[in-house]
């Protein structure tokens, strides 16, 4: 939990890492935002060797704590009902006692659902789980800029998330606007049935999006840019 407060409303000079949708919730306090884009720890080389084939009908959830909150009971629910459709599940659900009770059946007894817990994103282990996926599936209630779909990017995972990600894309991937178990089945299906063709475009699009604007580079750039402002004026 997050204790309420005042911050910005008290303000003089207000940096956000998110997008338009982001700085739309604080729109009420009437500042001028300034968006900064999320970094990453760890940028991968394009999978040039992925199997689109082999994967374009696998899927990965990864996210942080709060299964809920960032939509894995959705995941669970639509893939629990999409037998030809398979999900890798990559977070630290499982110290969530509550919701792993709840989803056990989904989590451990459906065939087409692998539950594997906590991944460092830095590993070989989450590499070799990259290359076996074609997309990460996201839908999250609400986020600054989501870390996950920056990393899944990166590693040329095409993404269907929430617009509550705070997260742009531009030409690939799905922006999901009702987080409904149906519009997730929809949109899992709309990417695996796109072409090779189409498919290694919108890989290529994902990565090339992610390095271009989700980089420590990149972060460094438009934060001393913000600064320099701020000495200016």
């Amino acid at each position: 939990n997050i204790t309420p407060n005042r911050g910005i409303e008290i303000a003089d000079f207000v940096t956000i890492i998110g997008n338009k949708t982001t700085i739309n919730t604080y729109s009420y306090a009437n500042k001028l935002i300034t968006p900064i884009p999320l970094s990453t720890k760890f940028t991968t080389k394009f999978p040039k060797n992925r199997n689109i084939e082999k994967t374009r009908r696998n899927f990965i959830w990864l996210g942080g704590g709060g299964a809920v909150h960032k939509g894995l009971d959705l995941v669970l629910e639509a893939f629990y009902q999409m037998p030809d459709f398979n999900l890798t599940v990559c977070g630290p659900f499982k110290a969530e006692k509550d919701f792993v009770q709840a989803y056990h059946k989904e989590l451990f007894e459906t065939s087409n659902i692998k539950a594997i817990g906590f991944v460092n994103t830095g590993s070989s282990q989450f590499i070799d789980i990259i290359n076996n996926n074609i997309g990460l599936i996201y839908p999250s209630c609400s986020e600054g800029q989501a870390g996950s779909v920056v990393t899944s990017m990166h590693a040329g995972l095409v993404p269907i998330i929430s617009k509550n990600s705070g997260i742009d894309i531009d030409g690939f991937g799905k922006i999901l606007q009702e987080n409904s178990v149906n519009e997730i089945k929809k949109s899992i299906k709309e990417i695996a049935s796109l072409s090779k063709k189409e498919l290694l475009k919108q890989i290529k699009k994902s990565w090339g999006y992610a390095n271009k604007n989700h980089t420590r580079e990149k972060f460094t750039k438009e934060y001393t840019k913000f600064v320099k402002k701020l000495i200016k004026e």
